[in-house]
């Protein structure tokens, strides 16, 4: 009797249970292991802006989100669209500066397919009149909005387990390569034998692949959010997904710019701070975030606490939504901080395929969009995994042997942004 071809998928946030129901949905009879010391979706998904758009200046993240909008779509119209929300509730890139390009000059050959811009200040104003009336442009992406991720990873996970998926809590200690197969061994001293394996670890990707001998391009970055009520109802509860595009020093008082600088651990609230703060409404209030911290970092469990971030972020955001400096000075409660990790590429493309070690495969480096590309992300590895002679245009971009191929490295050399918006 034929045995059945046993896949281990390292890691079980939305990247890796995703990969493990699509590689289900193509191949009922094999047997999917998901390993995780925590529980499924706990981890950096539960730490999602839980966004998407279907715009990037680069034409193969265009397609390659789209195609994983489209895989969620096709999700709803299959286990009906309570199964999850996915909602067009908007996604604006602002700047006081007319002149600002905002995604740079990137391949925009149909950009106007994807985007809308706005520089009537009439409209600006009478639209969106919660913004500072020195707004001077509004780039809308049209199809972009909010996703439930938790509610998506659940539905990707109870369908994974009824076609046979089999979840294992423990922490992966070791991978040893016996012949043609790996032994996975845990920390509670149970092992795992299979054919093949995934490395899907998120911010932690390289702590599997040392254990092959390897490690990946990638560095990591922490990005904290927080939640807040909104007493005085500065957010409408319909406004998109809003992410300012200017750089800007933030507005101390005079004292405060003196002690900041006689007190070197304080001396960086004096810096510029890049684009890209962002905010959104939630039903708990107002989620905002800000990604100024670019420090590379070894991922932990457990992460650091970081003093005055809430402070700093909304003193940012009250350049662009004025109504927000009454909460500075006295934040409403209750305060909700978390923090989760960047782990991307140089060029923030994602890594999806075979490794350099056969039948090892990595789907990862998802920084700063892993819920709105992890369907599309998990049906590629799976792809690669069953070795499918079709693979979409995007696929060597992605690949890990990317490095190798002069010309994926004349195209990432040209990229003019870093690939984070």
């Amino acid at each position: 009797m034929k045995t059945k071809t046993t896949i281990a998928i390292c890691g079980a946030g939305i990247a890796g249970v995703a990969t493990a129901y699509y590689l289900l949905k193509e191949k009922k009879d094999y047997n999917v292991v998901l390993i995780d010391k925590n529980q499924p979706l706990s981890f950096t998904t539960s730490k999602s802006g839980e966004n998407f758009r279907d715009y990037w200046p680069e034409k193969n993240m265009r397609q390659f989100v789209s195609d994983s909008i489209a895989l969620m779509k096709e999700l709803r119209s299959e286990y009906g669209n309570d199964s999850f929300e996915i909602k067009n509730s908007g996604y604006n890139f602002i700047t006081h500066s007319i002149d600002n390009p905002i995604f740079g000059s990137g391949n925009k050959e149909t950009s106007t397919d994807y985007l809308e811009e706005i520089t009537d200040q009439e409209i600006i104003q009478d639209s969106f009149p919660y913004l500072d009336k020195k707004i001077e442009k509004i780039v809308k992406i049209k199809n972009a909005g909010k996703i439930d991720v938790y509610d998506l990873g659940t539905l990707l996970l109870r369908e994974a387990k009824k076609m046979g998926l089999v979840l294992e809590e423990g922490e992966i200690v070791k991978i040893e390569k016996r012949e043609a197969k790996f032994k996975v061994l845990l920390n509670s001293k149970k092992s795992i034998d299979a054919d093949k394996v995934v490395i899907a670890t998120g911010p932690f990707l390289n702590t599997i692949a040392n254990m092959f001998g390897f490690q990946f391009p990638i560095s990591n970055t922490l990005q904290r959010k927080f939640i807040i009520p909104d007493p005085n109802k500065v957010i409408p509860k319909n406004m998109p997904f809003t992410i300012y595009a200017d750089t800007q020093y933030l507005d101390w008082s005079a004292e405060e710019v003196e002690f900041f600088k006689s007190d070197e651990k304080y001396s960086w609230l004096l810096d510029k701070f890049p684009g890209g703060l962002h905010i959104k409404p939630e039903k708990e209030g107002i989620k905002l975030g800000w990604a100024f911290q670019t420090e590379k970092s070894d991922p932990v469990w457990e992460t650091p606490s970081f003093e005055f971030f809430p402070q700093v972020v909304l003193k940012g955001a009250s350049r662009f939504i004025p109504e927000l400096s009454s909460y500075e000075d006295n934040i409403p409660t209750p305060l909700i901080e978390y923090a989760g990790y960047y782990t991307r590429t140089m060029e923030n493309w994602p890594l999806i395929g075979q490794t350099e070690v056969d039948n090892v495969y990595v789907v990862g480096a998802l920084a700063g969009y892993g819920t709105m590309s992890a369907c599309a992300a998990g049906k590629l590895c799976t792809n690669h995994i069953f070795d499918k002679d079709t693979l979409p245009e995007y696929a060597a971009y992605f690949h890990p042997s990317r490095y190798q191929n002069k010309e994926i490295i004349k195209v990432m050399n040209e990229l003019d942004n870093d690939g984070q918006l």
